[in-house]
């Protein structure tokens, strides 16, 4: 019953978000046919500072289940000099040299089940470096089927190799999602992927603007979508968020959408005011 529950929730979401992406595609700009700067936050596939020991890397839109979204990697650095690069984004070489340009990739992290698409393509240009995955997705079929290369799982301690500069958690959801979280101390800032989406509506073509809105997910919040995934994830999901808004950021970093670049921690316990209140 329980996997036959988990494929009902992952084939509605997969449903919902290819309509949504076929009524999308009619509303690209003219002067922007592929809909990329539309869609994106520019200036796009560069590292752009976003507080001390933290940049940010927009790109996109990528294909998730048939839905076109911006996209944002992450990039930290350790206090090592190490560079730890979160949620890879589309490699170029270009944006490979201006990364390494920062300092010495040495991990990759693919913090949930979608966000490891781009892995292998930065593990090719970095073969030195440790992949660090989301606990489960080395066991996915598209993981075992493709050439990404998983070398440790992520738990909710941080390891050795970032302890100085990391906090870490993983939320263990239902139906086979599972996301890690990272809080940077220094700066006191929280990177996400998929549990927040703050899509812009104004970037959006009117269709798939009304069904974002729908979902919640111009909201700054959980998308409906996801929020039965994780209410199956029962009280440890629920300890697990309740303990990252118990962290009180001042920044949170997603990879959908606008950032809380300031008051972090009321817009974070905003967001999850739906679980925890």
């Amino acid at each position: 019953m329980r996997a036959r529950t988990n494929g009902l929730i992952l084939a509605g979401a997969a449903a919902a978000a290819a309509g949504l992406w076929a009524l999308s595609r009619g509303g690209r700009d003219q002067d922007d046919p592929a809909g990329r700067l539309r869609a994106t936050y520019p200036p796009l596939d560069v590292p752009k500072p976003f507080a001390e020991g933290i940049w940010i890397v927009d790109s996109g839109p990528m294909n998730a289940m048939g839905l076109e979204l911006p996209i944002r990697m992450t990039i930290f650095r350790l206090a090592s000099g190490d560079l730890l690069l979160h949620s890879p984004t589309p490699w170029s070489p270009g944006l490979a040299k201006s990364v390494a340009a920062l300092g010495p990739v040495r991990h990759l992290v693919a913090p949930n089940i979608a966000h490891w698409t781009f892995l292998a393509d930065w593990q090719r240009a970095f073969p030195e470096a440790t992949s660090w995955a989301a606990p489960g997705l080395r066991d996915r079929a598209q993981v075992r089927a493709s050439d990404v290369r998983i070398d440790a799982e992520l738990g909710d301690t941080p390891p050795a190799e970032w302890a100085d500069t990391l906090d870490q958690g993983v939320v263990a959801a239902g139906a086979g999602f599972n996301e890690a979280w990272f809080f940077h101390r220094q700066t006191r800032t929280l990177v996400l992927v998929d549990l927040i989406e703050n899509l812009d509506p104004a970037r959006l073509p009117p269709l798939a603007r009304l069904l974002m809105q729908a979902a919640a997910a111009t909201r700054g919040t959980t998308a409906r979508y996801l929020r039965l995934p994780v209410r199956l994830g029962g009280d440890q999901a629920r300890a697990a968020i309740a303990k990252i808004v118990a962290l009180e950021p001042e920044r949170v970093l997603f990879a959908h959408g606008g950032l809380f670049e300031g008051d972090g921690a009321t817009k974070l316990r905003h967001a999850f005011r739906w679980l925890l209140d």
